[in-house]
């Protein structure tokens, strides 16, 4: 008989790791013999004032079952509070739910989203992206307004606080990268013995190389980046730069942009460097699409110019694909990226340094990158295959809910 499960969660919109870190947990938790049900807070994001959002949160308060995304969800509306008082909410909204449940498990961008489980010492996973800090200070570096604002605010202490608290009620942390593995148990170190870092499991079977698919495409030879691109903290201005540099020794490479339509200041900065023939926007792009797998098959590198990353999912599927990547040393990719092997890290925020990274690599030897290929696909088979994620979640559950299962897994420490 089937095990009932919860997954919590704070997101809005396909877009983003989160919303695909819950499709994996989703189907993991029905390998390991649960039924589970996403619990998700969800945003209006059409052009209300204030009042009119509120106004809509009270009138739809109510948890609605829906199927989301292929999932079946609770959701409940997130009304519009204030960031230190926002994450608080899904404790009176959600709490009384997720209490019939013997299995949790939080999935998050940050630990805060766990606040309802750990207000009511209720035990449960926590599969967490990033430490929030580093995510908010990386967008203020960049000039991002909000950001700067939060870290000035009065409520930014609370707000670590309420991170920490979180951290240290949850049964079980695994972080999404090395990095942030390290950074948890540094923010929190007495939580050090229960965290382990679980990469985001890719799907092998269909995340694969096929060296045919740089015939197949009308890019001809393209560097690639699939995120939100209009994100600041994904800093793909500083790309382009890079990207002008790398053209003047490779004319005719080309970059592909995917994820989202182009915001007009960054078309914008594509104008100024003279790169309108020379950069593809295909738009969003669903998660599993053929045309997303193509593109990371037949791209010759893999490009993550982020000035932060939890880790950076797209680019694992890259890897997988066989195609080796050029990164920013912004958190995810240290650990992952092994130099010379799956491809090269530089300085963050450093175009000069990530154009003449990509120039070395593009210019190797054929039977060279054929080797880094291979290393690519061999290095997310070992550690971040799905067998690997349904080992750790296996035992990550084992740990609080020892009476669920027959035996107990031993935990992997990677931190």
């Amino acid at each position: 008989m089937a095990k009932q499960g919860a997954i919590l969660t704070f997101e809005n919109g396909p877009l983003g790791g989160v919303p695909v870190m819950v499709d994996a947990i989703y189907h993991i938790m029905q390998a390991l013999g649960y039924t589970p049900t996403v619990y998700q807070a969800f945003f209006d994001e059409t052009d209300l004032t204030f009042w009119q959002r509120l106004t809509l949160a009270f009138r739809q308060w109510k948890p609605r079952q829906v199927e989301a995304h292929g999932l079946p969800m609770v959701l409940v509306p997130a009304p519009p509070l204030p960031l230190w008082l926002f994450f608080w909410v899904p404790h009176f909204l959600f709490g009384p739910l997720l209490g019939r449940y013997q299995t949790v498990v939080v999935v998050a961008g940050s630990a805060h989203v766990a606040l309802p489980l750990a207000l009511r010492n209720k035990p449960y996973v926590l599969w967490v992206a990033t430490v929030y800090s580093d995510e908010v200070r990386a967008k203020a570096v960049l000039g991002d307004e909000w950001a700067v604002r939060l870290l000035s605010t009065p409520t930014w202490p609370l707000m670590e606080a309420q991170e920490r608290f979180a951290l240290r009620r949850a049964g079980r942390v695994l972080a999404l990268s090395y990095t942030t593995a390290r950074r948890i148990c540094e923010l929190v170190p007495d939580a050090a013995e229960r965290v382990e870092t679980m990469l985001y499991p890719i799907d092998t079977s269909h995340f694969r190389p096929d060296p045919t698919a740089r015939q197949a495409l009308p890019y001809g030879d393209y560097l690639l980046f699939t995120a939100r691109i209009n994100d600041p903290r994904k800093n793909v201005p500083m790309l382009l730069q890079a990207l002008a540099r790398v053209r003047q020794r490779f004319p005719h490479l080309k970059l592909v942009l995917a994820g989202d339509h182009p915001s007009p200041l960054l078309l914008s900065r594509v104008h100024e460097l003279g790169l309108e023939e020379a950069v593809v926007f295909p738009g969003v792009l669903p998660p599993r699409s053929e045309e997303l797998r193509q593109l990371y098959q037949g791209a010759q590198l893999f490009v993550l110019p982020s000035m932060q990353e939890g880790l950076g999912i797209v680019m694992l599927e890259a890897m997988a694909c066989g195609t080796p990547v050029v990164a920013t040393r912004c958190g995810g990719p240290e650990g992952v990226i092994i130099e010379g092997q799956t491809g090269k890290l530089v300085p963050n925020n450093d175009p000069s340094a990530l154009a003449e990274a990509i120039v070395e690599l593009l210019s190797q030897p054929e039977e060279r990158l054929v080797a880094m290929r291979q290393q690519c696909t061999a290095f997310v088979e070992e550690h971040c295959s799905r067998s690997v994620g349904e080992r750790q979640l296996a035992a990550a559950l084992a740990a609080i809910r020892p009476d669920e299962h027959r035996s107990h897994i031993p935990m992997r420490k990677e931190v």
